[in-house]
């Protein structure tokens, strides 16, 4: 027995001693997703941004996510483009949305992204947010480590980061790139080590780490990712000693010029849409000036103080814009941490980003104006977007504050003074939301969970409180460690307790439009919304997106929905309200929308239509609970010559077609730079008819026509981001083969030396 525990703990010797911590943050997010993962709650949209799906709840049936756009964009594009992947088609164009639009330009869509792969799968949402927790809270680690903080604290602050606010609540593509944060601070921090020890590379992982920030899909939230690096940069770059800086500056300056050149793939689809694109409110700059609410503020440090997501309607300008929250316990330690010494220059402007952060958010001593000072600032939601990169710098705050209690008897008497700090703004701001909870009607269970949820910060703080009395006993900084994770823990899992036990949805209508649309569209009455039809492989006229196609939005201006407002979102708003005004706009524009291929209306079933409608020839074909189906009588082929031909298509981008003399060959899909069209393998010019359609001549006699879209210059991007990918990787080949020249005793750059057991984190000088 004694021989077997020898080997078994030679063996644990010899394991990566970055392994227990990386395991722990690995459970920490499977513990934060333990009702979906489980399978005990169910976060698929659908159920809340579609009118086609029964739901069983538990208490109530609240919000899990706040962005609706979780449904619109993130889980039907990324469903579409991982199943295109999947079949060998590059996700360029999505012909089910609107008279069809540029995917992968789309951007939110994530196209391009290694990690949409996983929408193929029925819990493809679920795994994709888990992974991208696991890389922030992994790369997390590793960046606190890199700044020699211990690793119980240092696993703590990736724990915290996998758990930030962001990814709690709002569920969209704004939270993709903020995975690449911290692997992106930690390449920073590579690059530095390797200049200091006279080691060769150490740039990839900034290089990786910018690129996929790009492809993760949502470019505001990697710009601000990007300034706060920049920062980060600057001043550890000062701390070098001046012969490695030089060589620093090249490699920090390699890893964005690589990176940048590795996007291009996903950079220019995206550069080349916004060409022709409307960008809804943010051509008129108005994000430069919005900021959020009074409301929102007591909320930073006590989530639910207004209950669970969205459910107080008083605070609904609270939640408006909001992109995260901050938990009291790590905004206490974050506060003890801006005193400590180590890495004095780093806690400053890691401190003056929060604090400028924020006050730009509330337009504070109009900060807001100052930020948008920077370039494209005043087209970027800055309230929303600057949380990821405020947790993160609180984060690495946090645990410079452990270290310091741990370490310094300054610390701990400080650690009085942040505490009370904390308390103090978390009750000031619990009095400023009581008038906003008046008057809330909530069921007996409700009324006791929120009352739970009020309390937990409170909770939090007295145990910070009662464990600053032990200030001297060894372990107490890690009993602080724990509240703060388990506070972070209980207020992420708070959203996902909220979604629905079990979800339905309605397969009939979306059987019926399947069988009997062919390369028809359905217009959406509020039932399968926009963009629910991209995973399905049903079209819709109906869509919603950012960018939107200028030429379809002229359309709807002009020709089929000029009441839509904003231009960006051919939704039906404003419940029944929004239904009629719709179908007064089908009547007004009957002819127009037979023209853009219309041949179902998909109607709640509750909606009794309008007579005008009936008289117009509209019939029904189908009915169930939830769903009606009406046929418009008279709709337009997708494919039609101006000549009697025979047109036979089994997809929407080809066609045999029979004619007696040479004619022209339209087919209603939007009209785009990109477009390329072949009869009978011969290129072929494409010409825009209707201000929006497409066009081409054919000869007489049978033609094979063929359309493909390709972004302008994609064929460029690809060859440079192939050449970035290839230089990458041999340089990282060959700097691993060559000899270093770094002194012996330089660790690895991912290997991270055991602290000896006889270390202690007490230093008793005052």
């Amino acid at each position: 027995m004694p021989l077997l525990g020898t080997r078994l703990l030679a063996r644990y010797r010899r394991l990566p001693p970055s392994l227990i911590p990386v395991a722990v943050i690995i459970v920490m997010v499977l513990l934060g997703n333990f009702m979906y993962v489980s399978g005990l709650a169910n976060n698929d949209p659908i159920s809340w941004t579609a009118g086609i799906s029964h739901s069983i709840c538990r208490v109530t049936c609240g919000r899990p996510m706040i962005d609706p756009n979780v449904g619109f964009l993130t889980q039907p594009l990324g469903h579409l483009s991982a199943m295109d992947l999947l079949h060998g088609h590059m996700p360029w164009w999505n012909p089910y949305e609107g008279l069809g639009q540029p995917l992968a330009g789309e951007m939110q869509g994530a196209a391009l992204f290694p990690l949409t792969l996983l929408f193929a799968l029925s819990s493809g949402l679920v795994w994709f947010h888990v992974i991208l927790e696991i890389i922030a809270g992994v790369c997390t680690y590793f960046l606190a480590r890199r700044l020699s903080i211990p690793v119980v604290f240092a696993t703590v602050a990736g724990a915290l980061f996998a758990l930030n606010g962001t990814y709690a609540w709002l569920g969209n593509a704004v939270l993709n790139p903020v995975a690449f944060l911290p692997m992106l601070l930690l390449g920073v921090e590579m690059i530095f080590e390797s200049a200091r020890e006279r080691r060769r590379g150490g740039w990839y992982l900034a290089a990786l780490a910018l690129a996929l920030s790009i492809y993760a899909g949502f470019p505001e939230v990697a710009y601000l990712d990007g300034l706060l690096a920049a920062a980060w940069a600057v001043v550890r770059w000062f701390s070098l000693e001046r012969e490695p800086r030089l060589v620093a500056a090249r490699r920090l300056g390699l890893a964005a010029v690589v990176g940048a050149v590795l996007s291009l793939p996903i950079v220019i689809p995206f550069l080349d849409f916004l060409k022709v694109a409307d960008v809804g409110k943010h051509i008129a700059a108005s994000d430069g000036t919005a900021f959020l609410s009074p409301q929102a503020g007591p909320m930073l440090l006590n989530p639910y103080i207004y209950g669970t997501l969205l459910s107080n309607h008083n605070a609904v300008d609270g939640w408006g814009g909001i992109g995260g929250y901050f938990s009291v316990s790590v905004a206490a330690l974050a506060l003890l941490g801006l005193f400590g010494a180590r890495h004095r220059a780093l806690r400053i402007v890691l401190g003056a980003w929060v604090g400028v952060g924020l006050l730009g958010a509330f337009n504070l001593l109009r900060v807001r104006e100052a930020w948008n000072i920077l370039p494209r600032m005043d087209t970027v939601a800055l309230s929303r977007y600057i949380f990821p990169s405020a947790e993160m710098a609180l984060v690495i705050l946090a645990a410079l504050g452990l270290m310091d209690f741990a370490e310094s008897v300054r610390a701990r008497r400080l650690y009085w003074l942040t505490t009370v700090v904390a308390l103090a703004l978390l009750t000031w701001g619990t009095l400023d939301a009581a008038a906003l909870n008046n008057g809330v009607i909530l069921t007996s269970k409700a009324r006791i969970i929120f009352m739970g949820l009020h309390a937990l910060p409170f909770i939090a703080v007295a145990l910070l409180l009662i464990l600053g009395i032990f200030a001297r006993w060894r372990y107490t900084a890690v009993l602080i460690a724990l509240v703060l994770v388990g506070e972070a823990l209980l207020l992420f899992f708070v959203p996902t307790a909220e979604a629905p036990k079990q979800i339905t949805v309605d397969q009939a209508p979306i059987t019926f439009l399947r069988t009997h649309q062919g390369e028809q569209r359905y217009l959406d009455f509020a039932v399968l919304y926009p963009n629910w039809g991209s995973q399905y492989d049903v079209y819709s006229l109906s869509a919603i997106d950012l960018p939107f196609p200028n030429e379809f939005a002229n359309l709807l201006a002009t020709t089929l929905y000029p009441s839509l407002n904003p231009t960006n979102q051919f939704v039906v708003q404003g419940g029944m309200t929004g239904i009629v005004t719709q179908e007064k706009d089908l009547v007004a524009h009957f002819a127009a929308f037979e023209a853009a291929s219309v041949k179902y209306l998909l109607i709640p079933s509750k909606v009794v239509i309008l007579p005008a409608l009936t008289s117009l020839g509209v019939t029904r074909v189908y009915h169930d609970s939830l769903a009606t189906i009406y046929q418009m009588p008279h709709p337009r082929p997708f494919f039609t010559t101006a000549a009697p031909c025979q047109i036979t298509s089994t997809t929407v981008n080809a066609a045999t077609v029979s004619c007696t003399r040479a004619t022209t060959l339209t087919r209603t899909e939007l009209a785009m730079t990109g477009w390329h069209a072949t009869v009978d393998g011969r290129a072929v010019p494409i010409t825009t008819v209707s201000h929006a359609y497409q066009s081409i001549s054919l000869p007489a006699g049978r033609s094979d026509v063929a359309f493909t879209f390709l972004p302008p210059h994609e064929t460029l991007a690809l060859t440079a981001g192939a050449v970035a990918l290839l230089f990458l990787l041999g340089a990282w080949v060959t700097d691993r083969r060559r000899p270093t020249t770094a002194p012996r005793h330089a660790r690895p750059p991912w290997r991270f030396a055991r602290r000896a057991r006889t270390h202690t984190w007490r230093d008793e000088s005052p």
